[in-house]
């Protein structure tokens, strides 16, 4: 999640519970008014508790209506790169549209029967009351609680449900992801426990979740047998990262001048001008930094490669590893730390 969608988030909650505490206010001084209008008379306390018991009854019902009116839609116009999820959704949605659309269209039609009803319910619930204008003293209760229940749910669910439902989103299909970029990982790292594979993968993915969708540089990788890191590769597709792939420490180089790049990933011997180099990786190394180049190199080798670990560091090179999910896990890392488009 993103600095600002966080903020937006804690600034959300906060109005949610300002809400809370603005609900209740108004519960404890409706009844407290309530008391204090029908005890002085001939009326009595109990006549007032009668009035609270009707207004939450009230309030509960019009929290239902509330709730329906304020489902989250969801946005037509959604781009992960552009927008959140939900501007409010859910499969209640055509529910809400319909029931909003028939409450309002019946209310408009009877609008002229209301004052009558009003007074019918009013003397429904006032009977036996012994304070003056029970009738009156009555619809205030399913006036104001109708007031306070609606405003309530229809407030908590444009203020809390919508997090609930894009959170639970973001959470869904980063764990779709963290499988997906796993499965491509274990495919390649033998050797490895799967905990240190899924945890490179959920690493991956939340960095480059936390970026939203900012364009990350792409990635060089140099090797004269490029299928045999088609997995690896997948998987930093699957995190937004572009690979492109050169064969020969030539063709590394002319891509390096024609465009910038985030991390140069090379193998440290290969097939060159249809021999094998030993030591075709520092080649590369000591042009790139010969021509000015700092962009992160990480050697990837086999491990019995590894005894020329220092050489290819003292050559500049960043990382030297035959593991990939420790290359995997600095590639990602690097970019998403260092320079975007």
């Amino acid at each position: 999640m993103t600095p600002a969608a966080v903020r937006r988030d804690e600034a959300l909650e906060r109005s949610a519970r300002q809400l809370g505490w603005s609900v209740a206010a108004a519960l404890v001084v409706g009844a407290v008014g309530a008391v204090a209008v029908a005890a002085p008379g001939p009326g009595s306390a109990a006549d007032g508790f009668r009035w609270l018991l009707v207004m939450l009854a009230t309030a509960s019902v019009a929290a239902i209506l509330g709730l329906i009116f304020g489902v989250p839609r969801a946005r037509t116009d959604f781009s992960a790169a552009a927008s959140e999820r939900y501007a409010s959704n859910s499969n209640l949605e055509q529910i809400s549209d319909w029931l909003t659309k028939l409450l309002v269209g019946a209310g408009l039609v009877q609008l002229g029967r209301v004052p009558g009803l009003a007074r019918d319910v009013g003397d429904y619930l006032g009977a036996d009351l012994a304070v003056p204008n029970a009738s009156a003293f009555m619809v205030s209760a399913v006036v104001y609680g109708a007031g306070v229940g609606f405003g309530a749910a229809y407030l908590w669910t444009r203020l809390r449900l919508r997090i609930f439902l894009e959170r639970s989103d973001q959470a869904a299909a980063e764990a779709s992801k963290v499988d997906e970029v796993a499965d491509d990982l274990r495919s390649v790292a033998t050797g490895e426990t799967d905990k240190a594979v899924r945890d490179a993968a959920q690493k991956a993915v939340k960095q480059r979740g936390e970026m939203a969708a900012a364009a990350l540089l792409p990635v060089l990788w140099v090797d004269d047998n490029p299928s045999n890191n088609t997995s690896l590769v997948d998987a930093l597709e699957r995190v937004q990262v572009h690979v492109d792939l050169a064969r020969s420490t030539e063709e590394a180089l002319a891509l390096a001048a024609s465009r910038e790049y985030g991390v140069v990933i090379t193998d440290m011997g290969r097939r060159e001008g249809g021999k094998f180099d030993p030591d075709a990786g520092l080649t590369l190394l000591r042009e790139l930094r010969a021509s000015g180049q700092d962009v992160p190199v990480f050697v990837y080798t086999s491990a019995r490669a590894q005894d020329r670990q220092q050489d290819a560091l003292d050559a500049g090179a960043t990382l030297v590893t035959s593991r990939p999910t420790e290359l995997f896990s600095a590639t990602v890392s690097a970019l998403t730390t260092g320079r975007t488009h």
